[in-house]
């Protein structure tokens, strides 16, 4: 089976707005949050970027003119095909503020 492009990104999940996390029914906890391709990759060679969505409020507020900032949360990369992946780390998720 053909896969599609790896992409690996990287994220401060300091900069997550806890009002942002929701609880699902099924008791686990999501983040919604967007992605989109750089034109050209940026001077770190990153070739999109990740930010938290906007919520309904957010949308509307836009839509009447309102300013609203989009809480950006890192970026990323876009791999050639490969079959490889990389395991988070105990220590790793031993760091996460939730």
């Amino acid at each position: 089976m053909k896969q599609g492009k790896k992409r690996t990104m990287s994220i401060c999940v300091s900069d997550i707005d806890k009002s942002k996390i929701v609880a699902h029914e099924n008791g686990k906890k999501y983040l919604a949050i967007e992605t989109w391709d750089n034109e050209t990759p940026d001077k770190y060679d990153n070739d999109f970027s990740v930010a938290i969505s906007f919520n309904k409020e957010e949308i509307e507020k836009k839509k009447a003119g309102e300013e609203v900032k989009r809480v950006y949360l890192g970026n990323g990369k876009i791999w050639p095909d490969t079959n490889t992946t990389r395991a988070i780390t105990n220590e790793e998720a031993d760091d996460l503020p939730f």
